[in-house]
């Protein structure tokens, strides 16, 4: 009887010295192709903290100021009377024209609100002074608020100021 000898097969190796070059391309493509979220945002400039500085109270005539309440079902007064967030941009830029720099905007959202029916009120109070200060532009100075120089701008700023008041329910907010 012939005696069978098997031979040892090796298992043959793998080549891994690209795996870390691939790897890298891998992770670099990914980084490039794929988009980070940009954080969305209200564009407001708050004043500057001074500890010396005591509250003011000012003066406003009811004719100055327009008052924004958000109620809790997400439904928008203007100065007490129900209206749509679609009219608003109209209804501000025309109080913004009659006022100039005279006028104050309050923003009472309730704490139940949504935040987003809070955003679109917002958008639309940015929108209204943006148009204000395009329309006033074309008028003054004959062309749109973007082709002024910097000192024709400041001016259009300093007329239509952005004031606004906000005040939010500190004590309650959702359960």
């Amino acid at each position: 009887m012939k005696l069978i000898r098997r031979r040892r097969r090796e298992v043959p190796a793998l080549n891994t010295t690209s795996t870390a070059d691939i790897s890298f391309m891998l992770l670099i493509f990914f980084l490039v192709v794929s988009s980070l979220d940009i954080e969305k945002g209200i564009m407001r400039q708050l004043p500057p903290v001074d500890k010396n500085e005591t509250e003011k109270t000012t003066d406003v005539r009811k004719e100055q100021l327009m008052s924004l309440v958000i109620t809790a079902d997400n439904q928008l007064t203007v100065n007490g009377q129900p209206s749509d967030i679609k009219q608003l941009r109209r209804q501000l830029t025309d109080f913004l024209l009659r006022q100039r720099q005279q006028h104050l905007l309050t923003i009472e959202p309730a704490p139940e609100a949504d935040f987003g029916t809070y955003f679109q009120v917002q958008h639309e109070v940015v929108a209204a002074y943006r148009e204000a200060r395009s329309l006033y532009a074309r008028s003054r100075y004959k062309t749109s608020y973007g082709q002024l120089t910097e000192e024709q701008r400041e001016a259009v700023r300093q007329l239509f100021p952005q004031r606004i008041a906000e005040s939010y329910d500190t004590k309650g907010g959702r359960p």
